[in-house]
């Protein structure tokens, strides 16, 4: 039970429960609509004087304040008499932000949930993948040409893999640059085709090596060094696993909170083709 308590989507469901008991609370009673009185509280007017101050980094003068409170007067009764008119039914822009400010509230309730260390941990070791990081090779290459007419290939690849041993700098024409510096493996396998970077992984160090083959044609390589990729430490990247934890969860909630709303109510979908309304349990 203890450990019950403790999951996060428990806690969310616990959310959806509140959002449930204040609306029904705001349906069934909301005194200061029905009558003609509009009530400027105290902690109304410090609100709008810390939105002035932090506009115009200063805070209203007396008038400028009463203008405040001016408007929101005309503000709120507007606002009464455009629902009493009912001009906040069937309007697009109004539904939208409406549910656009419900979204708003949820989602700051689901963040004060802070996850656990081992939350993190376990949510790293489920999703590896997405926070692995790339080795990085930093290396030069030298194009050899194989579509080249009359070519013996193994005696030119012997030929300019000799020259560069002895400090010479042959090749073929190429379009790829002949030094990598720091490139990761998505970069080296964008350039020169899908399982290079592999490739590169079986050189070994400081030494002109090849041919290896490539999606353009051959290369003669020296690796001069190689920083291997996976998975960090979670105190590596701990900001980044709980913020995609906390946007997981953020989903989940939502998608918990609209299933909750969806089984409060029953919908019905009548067809523009004429035919009977249909009933949906989940549309």
């Amino acid at each position: 039970m203890n450990k019950l308590f403790r999951e996060p989507l428990f806690h969310f469901l616990l959310i959806g429960a509140a959002l449930f008991f204040v609306a029904s609370l705001v349906r069934e009673s909301n005194p200061r609509d029905e009558d003609n009185q509009v009530i400027v509280s105290a902690g109304r007017i410090e609100q709008l004087a810390n939105i002035f101050a932090k506009t115009w980094q200063r805070p209203p003068a007396p008038q400028e304040l009463k203008g405040l409170i001016d408007d929101f007067v005309l503000e709120e009764i507007y606002y009464r008499q455009a629902v009493v008119m009912g001009i906040d039914r069937d309007d697009t822009v109004i539904r939208r932000r409406l549910r656009q400010k419900l979204e708003f509230l949820t989602d700051d309730m689901v963040a004060a949930v802070d996850p656990t260390e081992a939350e993190l941990a376990a949510y790293l070791a489920a999703n590896a993948g997405s926070f692995a990081r790339d080795t990085v090779y930093t290396f030069e290459q030298v194009y050899i040409n194989p579509q080249q007419p009359g070519l013996d290939l193994e005696s030119h690849v012997a030929e300019q893999l000799a020259a560069l041993r002895g400090g010479e700098a042959p090749g073929d024409a190429g379009l790829l640059p002949t030094t990598f510096d720091a490139a990761s493996s998505r970069v080296v396998d964008n350039s020169f085709g899908t399982g290079f970077s592999a490739k590169l992984d079986e050189l070994p160090a400081r030494m002109w090596q090849g041919p290896v083959e490539s999606g353009v044609g051959l290369h003669l390589v020296r690796m001069h060094s190689r920083v291997a990729g996976g998975v960090p430490d979670l105190t590596d990247i701990r900001p980044i696993v709980e913020r995609e934890w906390a946007n997981e969860k953020r989903l989940e909630a939502r998608q918990e909170i609209d299933r909750q709303f969806l089984e409060s109510y029953d919908v019905l979908i009548e067809w523009p083709t004429g035919e009977a309304a249909t009933r949906s349990e989940n549309p």
